[in-house]
């Protein structure tokens, strides 16, 4: 299942540093992100994202053991959604602003 396209619609948004963190009722962690948006209850830490990211927008935060991707510098992503498509949970969804 993918992302939920209404998040950003139907879902209460917080602000983290240069990050939207969005929220609804049924999630735990909740979506990090806009343009390159993250699913931190989906997301597995595998880093196949970052892999395929030519700009580096992603990167890895927090310990070993539980470890998430972040698009810290989602601003800067060229919207090619290697991300996207290399993420196995699809806990990834890039889109325009």
């Amino acid at each position: 299942m993918a992302l939920d396209p209404t998040f950003q619609t139907n879902w209460v948004a917080t602000a983290l540093l240069n990050l939207n963190i969005w929220k609804d009722h049924s999630c735990n962690l909740g979506i990090y992100g806009t343009d390159a948006a993250l699913d931190f209850d989906r997301r597995i830490g595998d880093a196949a994202c970052i892999e395929v990211c030519p700009v580096y927008v992603l990167d890895v935060q927090g310990p070993a053991a539980g470890r998430k991707t972040l698009s810290s510098r989602e601003r800067d992503g060229i919207y090619c959604l290697g991300c996207q498509a290399a993420c196995p949970k699809f806990a990834i969804r890039v889109s325009k602003p």
